[in-house]
This record gives structure tokens, C-alpha cells and sequence, in this order.
């Protein structure tokens, strides 16, 4: 509902607030409906007002490349069903009527590879199939390709940038339902691969892509559990994908959970790493993650071993606002950061999650500097580091 008498609102996780940082819908937003949750503005003398029955909130998904600065405002009902885990950032209306959202670009080219706007991508992917019959993994890209839109398996069949290797790894996190630990961004699976490729059938994939136009190929995409615990899979395609060519980048998505398999991967020829965490602090990390087998510590002894092996290092930081610019998050950020040798990347991602239920998970009532201050304080005392809204895998240092 756009109308002139309430304002719109956004909520910075504790307080409902004007709304600010808003920007037109970038190319490629979606709005969605909140069902069951009242939406919220501001009434003429800037009190918060739920808008009615029946008026649901909505929030906006914005594209790779831009970062929410504040959540939906809206009145929650503990008796509604969870909302999907979804990056829902607060969207409303400007002086025209026309839809804005609370969002930064923080890198507005990160959707130009992108193989799903191929206008020929199901004729490449035909041709692709009849000339590689019995490769299960090209089998399973097309798969994700068409059924669930992934942008990374689409670029496998027309050579453009980053290339997804499914190897169907087991998970070893057990995140609570109301979040989720990958960006649905890239794509939605509703289910993992299901079968196990060999390294062949990985090395073909790779070789194809990046001696036809593409730059990277990576483990652990939208979907995979922990590609650490397929090591051994993932070392002997490496070993094979080096055999075949020289060229490109091999991209691991880890959440850091074993430091001795990390270091095998990087013996073998792994050129980056994006390390995955929602939190520096042990205590929030535990009650977010919750981790199997692995502890937080194991997660900073991944980080030093990929900087020992002089790999080229991500931190992938899984944002959530009203978390993530909590004073004592953004020190421990702070200084995770700065462990980071230079031309290291800080990529911060959008979390997932059903926005009010996932704070009650941390609990707390710790007030927030803000997701704009936040941002400030990262480029400036993490300026050593390439801070970016999707991972760009860099070479070999």
C-alpha cells in the first residue's frame, strides 16, 4: 500500500524507524509478500502504526552486488508459520510513488557474468548434453541450470566467469530453521545433488569452462553441504583439472571446518578461498552455526592456513542488521579483519533468515551502530582489504 498520510519504516532490529539509505529497486529486485505479518509505518506525528488488517508487510530481495541496510517493518504473530529464510531488506515508496529499497551497491557490476541471461543458454545446454552423454556432473548443471536458475551453473554451459563443481558433500552445521547458511541469491535448491561424481567427470567440467571463456571454477556452491569433508574427491579433481590445464582460477566456499583438509586442497593447487561465517564472536558463531565436529577456533586455523599457503583469501561475512552492527560484532569483525594480509577480500552477504524470530536466536537487546556505520568502520580500519558484495576469486598470490 503506497499512501500519503504514513511514512514509510525499516527496522534496524530493535526499533522501528523512518527509512533510510533507500534507493530505487535495482534491476533485478523482487518484492514479496510477509503473510501474516502487519505491515508497519509511521503515522503523521512519526509513530510507529501497524497499517491494518489484512496489509502485510513486504521486503525486498535485492540482486548480487548490493547490501541491505535495514529489515522490513512489521508486526510479527508467533501463531503465523515461519517465514521462508530469505535476505528480505525494507522497501517503500518515495515522493513519486515509485518503490525504493534500504540497500548500498557496494560492487554494481557483480551481475554482468551471468549465464542465465544467455538467450541461447537451453540450446547450449542441449548441445552440451548430446556431445557429453555419460558426465553426471554436466547432467546435474543443467539440472540446477534450468530447474532452479543457478547463475553459476548456467555460466558452465556458455563460458563466462565462475563455473559451479557440485560433489554432493555432506553438511556438518545444523543452523536453526528460522536462517539459512547460504545465499539464495545465486539460487533456491530445494534438494542437493544426488549422486557422486569422480574426479573425472569434475576435471572435464573444469577443463571445458575455463579453456572456453570462463575464469573460475568452485567447490561449494548454493547448495553443497561442506566440501571439506569430500577432500579426497575434491584434491584428486584438483590434481586433474591441473593435469588438463594451467588456466583459471580453483575456488573453494568453506565454512573453514577442517584446517588439515584445507591444507591438502591448497597442496594440490587450490588458488582461493572464501571462508563463510556469521559471526566473529565464538559465543554468537555457536548459536548460529552449530557446528558438528568443528569448533569456531577451527575456523581461524583455517583462515592461517590458507594465508600460510598463500592462497587467495575471502571472508564471507553473512550480514544481518540488528546483528551485525552490534558494537561488540563489529570489534570482533574488526579484528578477525585484520589478520587478513592485504588484497584479501571482506565480502558481506546478505543472511537468510526470518528477520525477527532469527535475532531471537541470539537474543540480547544489545543496541546497534548501524549498517551504514558498520560499512564506515570496516573501509576504514579494514582498509587493507577489497570490501565487496560477491566473491571475486583472485589468482595465486
Amino acid at each position: 500500500m503506497v499512501a500519503a498520510d504514513y511514512a514509510a519504516a525499516m527496522s534496524d532490529g530493535s526499533s522501528v524507524v523512518p527509512l533510510a539509505h533507500a534507493i530505487r529497486l535495482p534491476a533485478g529486485t523482487e518484492v514479496v509478500e510477509l503473510p501474516g505479518r502487519t505491515a508497519i509505518g509511521l503515522d503523521r506525528s512519526g509513530r510507529p502504526r501497524e497499517l491494518g488488517a489484512g496489509r502485510f508487510g513486504v521486503g525486498a530481495i535485492v540482486p548480487i552486488g548490493y547490501l541491505r541496510m535495514a529489515l522490513p517493518a512489521y508486526e510479527d504473530d508467533l501463531a503465523a508459520p515461519l517465514l521462508r529464510p530469505r535476505a528480505y531488506a525494507a522497501v517503500g515508496a518515495d515522493a513519486d510513488g515509485e518503490l525504493v529499497v534500504s540497500a548500498v551497491a557496494l560492487e554494481v557490476d557483480a551481475g554482468a557474468a551471468d549465464g542465465r541471461t544467455a538467450p541461447d543458454l537451453v540450446a547450449r545446454i542441449t548441445a552440451t548434453q548430446r556431445d557429453h552423454p555419460s558426465n553426471r556432473a554436466l547432467r546435474q548443471l543443467a539440472r540446477c541450470a534450468k530447474e532452479y536458475r543457478c547463475r553459476a551453473a548456467a555460466n558452465a554451459f556458455v563460458g563466462r566467469h565462475d563455473c559451479a563443481l557440485p560433489v554432493a558433500a555432506p553438511k556438518n552445521e545444523r543452523p536453526p530453521d528460522v536462517l539459512l547458511l547460504t545465499n539464495d541469491a545465486d539460487a533456491s535448491p530445494t534438494e542437493p545433488a544426488a549422486f557422486r561424481p569422480t574426479p573425472e567427470e569434475l576435471a572435464d567440467v573444469a577443463t571445458r569452462h575455463l579453456t572456453g571463456g570462463g575464469t573460475v571454477v568452485a567447490f561449494g556452491r548454493a547448495c553443497e553441504g561442506e566440501p571439506l569433508l569430500a577432500v579426497r574427491l575434491i584434491e584428486s579433481a584438483i590434481l586433474a583439472i591441473r593435469e588438463k590445464t594451467r588456466a583459471g582460477t580453483i575456488h573453494l566456499e568453506t565454512n573453514g571446518s577442517v584446517p588439515v583438509a584445507l591444507r591438502r586442497l591448497g597442496d594440490a593447487g587450490l588458488d582461493s578461498v572464501a571462508v563463510r561465517i556469521a559471526s566473529a564472536r565464538t559465543e554468537t558463531y555457536e548459536a548460529i552455526h552449530r557446528p558438528e565436529g568443528f569448533r569456531f577456533a577451527d575456523v581461524r586455523g583455517s583462515i592461517a592456513t590458507a594465508i600460510s599457503a598463500k592462497m587467495s583469501v575471502a571472508l564471507r561475512v553473512l550480514t544481518l542488521p540488528g546483528l551485525t552492527d552490534r558494537a561488540r560484532e563489529l570489534e570482533a569483525l574488526v579484528g578477525l579483519a585484520g589478520e587478513l594480509p592485504a588484497g584479501s577480500s571482506l565480502v558481506l552477504c546478505d543472511l537468510a533468515a526470518d528477520p525477527q524470530r532469527a535475532l531471537g536466536v541470539v537474543g540480547g537487546a544489545e543496541a546497534a551502530v548501524g549498517m551504514d556505520r558498520m560499512v564506515d568502520r570496516l573501509r576504514a580500519d579494514a582498509a587493507h582489504l577489497r570490501i565487496v558484495a560477491i566473491p571475486r576469486p583472485l589468482v595465486r598470490l
